[in-house]
């Protein structure tokens, strides 16, 4: 039995399995089969990386017919002109570059007394307005001068009008001159010695200014007398004629008569009032 199986053994031992045929075939058509595989999965791969391009589609209705557009015609610009060569001015010469230069100087000279002529039109102008104002302050300070002479004439009239109302006693000296003498209180001036004095004061007078002034211009003073007949002092001015020149005239003639004779009774008046009229002091 045992002999039995060692013999199956040996011949189990011995027996070899058949190649299968076609079996390198197999493989080389598998390698290959690879191969394409890989080179059609590579080559899918790199074409869907490029960006596709898009396609616009119209869809017509086959319905709606229209007229064929009409073809747009290009028209060619026309061709550029052939450029033409400027000829190349000649240079100036010497005498033209100083012409040219002289007209520049005189240009400039001319800029440079047309400026001056407007600076000095400006000051001219400025010194003309100064001029005016300096001219209508000089009018505003003669008007306010006129308005306060005239406030002055007004008062001054005023008071010759209250002198003669307090002065209505006065006695006129002969020839009608209008020159007064007075005296007030207990030694009162005789008619007669009042025309007296006043006729030698007016052989005194020496006025040679104008004669016909507007309101009867009025010099009034007192003078007061020693007992010879002397000034006590000066004479004292009481009212201005306005006229200065015949005031000093007035004045001077009143010392020029001393010394003064006494009245009637053989006695010198302490004091006596004078007034001389302007208009009436060369009659």
């Amino acid at each position: 039995m045992s002999d039995s199986n060692n013999t199956k053994r040996k011949s189990r031992s011995h027996y070899q399995i058949p190649k299968e045929p076609g079996r390198n075939t197999a493989l080389i058509l598998a390698g290959v089969m690879h191969v394409l595989l890989f080179l059609f999965l590579w080559i899918g791969i790199h074409w869907q990386s490029k960006t596709p391009v898009g396609v616009d589609a119209e869809i017509w209705d086959v319905a709606t017919r229209e007229a064929a557009p009409v073809p747009i015609v290009v028209t060619p610009p026309p061709p550029p002109e052939p450029e033409v060569e400027k000829p190349t001015p000649p240079k100036p010469s010497a005498e033209e570059i100083q012409e040219e230069h002289d007209a520049e100087i005189a240009l400039e000279r001319a800029k440079e007394k047309e400026i001056a002529a407007k600076k000095q039109l400006k000051e001219q102008q400025e010194e003309q307005k100064r001029q005016e104002d300096l001219v209508k302050e000089q009018k505003k300070q003669e008007a306010a001068k006129i308005a306060e002479q005239k406030k002055l004439d007004a008062k001054a009239e005023k008071q010759r009008e209250d002198n003669i109302k307090r002065l209505a006693s006065q006695v006129a000296g002969p020839g009608g001159t209008g020159d007064a003498v007075k005296s007030t209180g207990n030694n009162r001036v005789d008619p007669s010695y009042a025309g007296k004095i006043a006729a030698k004061i007016k052989s005194n007078m020496n006025y040679v200014g104008p004669d016909n002034v507007a309101g009867d211009p009025t010099a009034e003073f007192r003078i007061d007398l020693f007992p010879d007949g002397s000034v006590r002092g000066s004479p004292r001015k009481t009212k201005s004629s306005g006229v200065p020149l015949f005031d000093d005239a007035v004045e001077r003639a009143i010392i020029k008569s001393v010394p003064y004779p006494a009245d009637k009774s053989g006695n010198v008046p302490g004091y006596f009032s004078y007034a001389a009229h302007l208009n009436e002091s060369k009659n």
